[in-house]
């Protein structure tokens, strides 16, 4: 096109301008994927752009945009001029998204931002996604302003006591909820017919009632929560979101896990995909074990499960012998006697970095469990140690292989780290897939 235009201005013509000649519903879509001071910017570009930042159905407003000036306190009074007469002046009847994003440094160094005005202003038009990242800032009830909203992402958000009973009553066809560190302070839970997905980051409370979850087949995400001072907050936590279909959990205890307030909640029947991140976090070897057999006895119709850095090696800090200097000494997992159920629904096994080196017992217990698994992969794990690629067959160490009979795997992944040595762990899998004639490995360096 700028060629074009080169070619049309050196023989005496002027180049076309076609994005103003494209409908103003087309060029205000394209202005909504745009932050709101550039789509202000383009009124430079001719009079058909003047006023149509005006009504653009989507405001996206970042303080990182004034972050060039050289002084800061410039900076952030031009943003805060910028903003309240952006708001003030934009008209639309309703809103795609409305997006605010002011980091909580920015709050300390100008605490005066007209952000309890711009929030407001921003949730009137009645968005469909909601995001706003600003430290220390309120949600505002205002009537029926939220039902339309289908996303709702707050960060650094302080949520007060009435916020629950605003979710649950006031957000009729709400679908995502992030909420990342925001500190709640409502006692009441969350409760959806049309809540899919859910995440809950680093929040922090000291409310004493834990968060309780109803949200019906939804797929629900948990990571870090710091909801309470004992475990006993992410046991109800868990166990409210029994009749999920898809769940994620990361950095959960083992004792959430392992309480017997767990078992005041009923099974989880409907759950089909299971990922587990960093979980348990127990510093425990056995007490992990036990934890995700428990938590997989819960789980019968399992159809796909993910694990994430399960039993990777723990450090143990101990003083060097002639210096006084602490040392990360690397301790080995132990895996204590404890049965895990017969999971007959299993068909997907996916392991993510986690920790083989105990001979592979972690792969072999759920190798054990799963009758019917059909594919599994193994990413990126610690392997144990072994001869170099293309120096013989090492001799597999792993026992009890009888128990291992997956004859209906059909794949088998191996991706593994440059320099891993893989050939025992690709011995064993040869040893257990004897049954398994239509099973496939594949390997693949990374």
């Amino acid at each position: 096109m700028e060629v074009a235009a080169k070619r049309s201005r050196a023989a005496g013509g002027s180049a076309p301008d076609r994005l103003s000649a494209l409908p103003d519903d087309l060029r205000r879509r394209v202005l909504s994927f745009l932050s709101s001071r550039q789509s202000v910017r383009t009124t430079v570009l001719s009079k058909q752009w003047v006023d149509l930042w005006r009504s653009v159905p989507a405001i996206n407003l970042y303080s990182l945009e004034f972050e060039r000036e050289r002084k800061r306190n410039n900076a952030l009074r031009k943003m805060n001029d910028f903003t309240s007469k952006f708001l003030m002046l934009h008209n639309t009847e309703c809103l795609d998204v409305f997006g605010l994003h002011i980091p909580s440094y920015i709050r300390y160094y100008h605490p005066r931002l007209d952000v309890h005005r711009w929030i407001p202003r921003g949730i009137k038009y009645q968005p469909l996604v909601i995001e706003i990242y600003a430290h220390q800032s309120v949600i505002p009830c205002l009537g029926s302003a939220f039902h339309r909203l289908k996303k709702l992402d707050l960060s650094d958000l302080s949520l007060d006591h009435s916020f629950s009973e605003r979710l649950n009553s006031g957000c009729p066809v709400l679908e995502d909820l992030v909420l990342d560190g925001c500190s709640n302070e409502f006692a009441g839970g969350i409760q959806s017919d049309t809540l899919k997905n859910l995440v809950v980051n680093y929040c922090r409370s000291d409310v004493a009632v834990a968060l309780v979850v109803r949200a019906p087949s939804s797929i629900s995400v948990m990571d870090d929560c710091q909801f309470g001072v004992s475990q006993k907050g992410q046991t109800i936590l868990v166990g409210s979101l029994f009749n999920v279909t898809s769940l994620t959990l990361e950095g959960f205890g083992a004792t959430a896990f392992l309480d017997k307030e767990l078992d005041n909640f009923p099974t989880f029947d409907d759950l089909r995909t299971l990922s587990l991140m960093r979980c348990p976090s127990s510093k425990s070897d056995v007490q992990k074990f036990k934890a995700l057999g428990r938590f997989l006895q819960k789980s019968p119709n399992l159809e796909k499960l993910t694990m994430q850095h399960f039993w990777y090696s723990e450090g143990t800090e101990r003083k060097a012998l002639k210096c006084d200097q602490p040392f990360l000494e690397t301790v080995r997992p132990v895996v204590g006697p404890i049965e895990f159920p017969v999971l007959e629904n299993l068909r997907n096994l996916f392991l993510n970095k986690c920790d083989l080196r105990d001979d592979f017992r972690i792969l072999r217990h759920l190798l054990q469990s799963s009758p019917n698994l059909e594919t599994l992969t193994v990413w990126c794990c610690e392997l144990p140690e072994g001869p170099a690629e293309g120096k013989g067959k090492a001799k597999s160490r792993s026992l009890n292989l009888v128990c291992c009979q997956c004859n209906k795997l059909k794949s088998t992944e191996i991706i593994y780290k440059k320099g891993g040595k893989v050939q025992e762990l690709v011995n064993f899998l040869l040893d257990i897939s004897h049954s398994a004639p239509e099973n496939k490995m594949t390997l693949a360096k990374v």
